[in-house]
């Protein structure tokens, strides 16, 4: 049987917009993580981080300031296709 790791990783929030209907808005926010990647992340919730946070991942929950969270799924891209899809989303 394999043993768990516990596995953290860290992203800072550099970048946040606001998208969607009035009635509806959600935030997509451009995040570099400890690992030189970078992506574009969205909570399931709809609540916007602020830009200059930190996220982090224990095994594998998400945290905002301390309080667990529940992220979209995402993939990790380059720094220049992350500004090219943080612009292009909408």
């Amino acid at each position: 049987m394999k043993s768990r790791k516990d596995v953290f990783i860290e992203g800072d929030i550099i970048a946040s917009r606001v998208l969607g209907d009035v009635n509806q808005p959600f935030c997509i926010h451009r995040v570099r993580f400890s690992n030189d990647k970078y992506a574009i992340i969205r909570a399931a919730t709809g609540l916007c981080f602020h830009t200059g946070g930190v996220i982090e991942r224990h095994d594998n929950a998400w945290f905002y300031n301390q309080v667990k969270i529940r992220l979209f799924g995402f993939e990790y891209l380059g720094e220049k296709e992350s500004i090219r899809q943080f612009f292009e989303n909408s």
